[in-house]
Formats: structure tokens, sequence, C-alpha cells
């Protein structure tokens, strides 16, 4: 049975559309406040995880030595409100990305209570979805806002392994879904009514967890309701499940995207 995870994201970021588009229109002000995008986010994942149990020096697994990921197309979802005033912020978003990786092992490894022998062929999936919920309340004026931020949400990691082991083929997979929260900043700079700068950081260290995501970036806007973006996003994420086990993802790229807003 799949989870829902994505499909309650969706729902959510289309209520939250559905209430900002009502709340927009008792505004008498011009200026759209409704923010809808779709991004595609590159980026390579490295890290590393430990799902057997043990701290043995090869129960360890390494993202970039172990499976070498490429590059690969994520998609991004996102809403965006603000108030009239300017001084509150709201956003929703939803990440999803996935890694295949076929090659042939350079070193033996113990994963989810199976043995992974070198120089046989793996096959390895790595997914990341993220959800969250943003809230800032910003000081500044019509050009230029800044001021703090928190986001909740949930973090869903998962790693999926078939291949040759020292009792023949198998397959495993291992992964952490967690609830997740940061705190830091928000800053958007009008630069000109079609030209729109920011940038957003948070991060929280708790109990053996460690979150960290930041991006920047242009949103350029050639007519009133619709632009495009682009910038640059970088996520760290480290998470301790029945310790030893543990799992900690490290991506970063450039993304780009296409937005309307009303």
């Amino acid at each position: 049975m799949k989870k829902p995870f994505p499909l309650l994201a969706f729902m959510t970021l289309f209520v939250l559309a559905l209430a900002g588009s009502a709340s927009a229109q008792t505004s008498s002000v011009d200026k759209p406040k409704n923010e809808i995008e779709v991004r595609g986010v590159f980026a390579v994942p490295t890290g590393s995880a430990n799902f057997s149990g043990t701290t043995n020096s090869n129960s360890t697994i390494d993202f970039r030595r172990d499976f070498d990921f490429n590059t690969r197309l994520g998609l991004q979802l996102r809403y965006a409100y603000r108030s009239t005033n300017g001084k509150h912020k709201i956003v929703a978003d939803y990440n999803q990305t996935s890694w295949n990786r076929n090659r042939v092992l350079s070193r033996t490894f113990v994963f989810e209570g199976n043995t992974y022998v070198a120089n046989a062929a793996i096959d390895s999936n790595l997914k990341l979805r993220t959800f969250r919920l943003m809230y800032a309340y910003r000081w500044g004026n019509e050009k230029f806002r800044i001021g703090p931020m928190i986001d909740i949400g949930v973090v869903n990691t998962h790693l999926e392994l078939n291949g040759l082991t020292n009792n023949g083929t198998r397959s495993a997979d291992g992964g952490v879904s967690k609830f997740a929260a940061t705190i830091g900043y928000d800053i958007d700079y009008e630069v000109s009514p079609s030209v729109q700068l920011f940038h957003n950081l948070g991060a929280i260290k708790f109990s053996g967890d460690n979150l960290f995501h930041t991006e920047a970036g242009v949103k350029i806007f050639p007519s009133h309701h619709f632009g495009a973006s682009g910038g640059y996003k970088w996520e760290r994420y480290k998470y301790d499940e029945n310790a030893p086990n543990f799992i900690r993802v490290n991506q970063h790229g450039p993304f780009f995207g296409g937005l309307v807003r009303f």
C-alpha cells in the first residue's frame, strides 16, 4: 500500500491556495498576495547511512563512494501568501527527488542484516521527500522585508538495495520519516515591480537530529501575473533511528521554475 505522503502535501497546498485567494478578494490593494510556483531542482546527494544495528566499520554505507549517484532533476511545488501590509508570510512546499544507480561494489558492507559483497552488481534507489509549512514575521517597507521565521513539516528518506549477498541475491530497504522543525530568517527584496530577490534559512539541532536548509534566488515577472524563478538551494538532514542506526543526507544544486501570482 502506497503511503499518502504526496497526496496529503498536494491537498494542503490546494487548501492554502483557496484560503489565500479568498483573502485576496477582500483586499483593495492591487499587489498580488498569492503565489503558486513549480520548480525543477538539480541535485546530487552525498551522505551516509547505517541500518545494520551495529557500529562496525563495514556497517556504514557512503552514498558517493558506494553508489556514486548522479545529478537528478527533482520536483518542488510551492505556495506562498503575503498579507496586505507585508508583515506576515506563509509558505507551504513539497519536494521530491529520487536517485537510482546500478554499479559494481568496490567493497563489502552490511545493510539491514544483509552482507552485500564486493565486485558484485547492485541496484540502489534513494528517495528524499519533504513537506513543510513556514511562517515569517517581517519588518521593513514595500521594497524590503526581513524577519524571523519558523517552519514545521515532515522529512522522509528511503534507501532500497537489490544485489548479491553472501546468501544469494537479496533486496533490503531502510528509511526514516520524522517530524521536522527549524527556526531562522526570511528576506524579500523588490528591486523593481518585475524583479524580486529572496533568501531563506532555517536550522536546528535537537537530540542527535540535525536539520539545515537555505535557498536564494530571483523572480522575474514579464507580466503582472506570470513569472519565472531561478536560484540555488542546499539541504542537510541527519536523523538517528534506534541508535546506532542513522541516515545523513546532504543535497544542493540550482533550481528553476515558473510561477503565477494573484
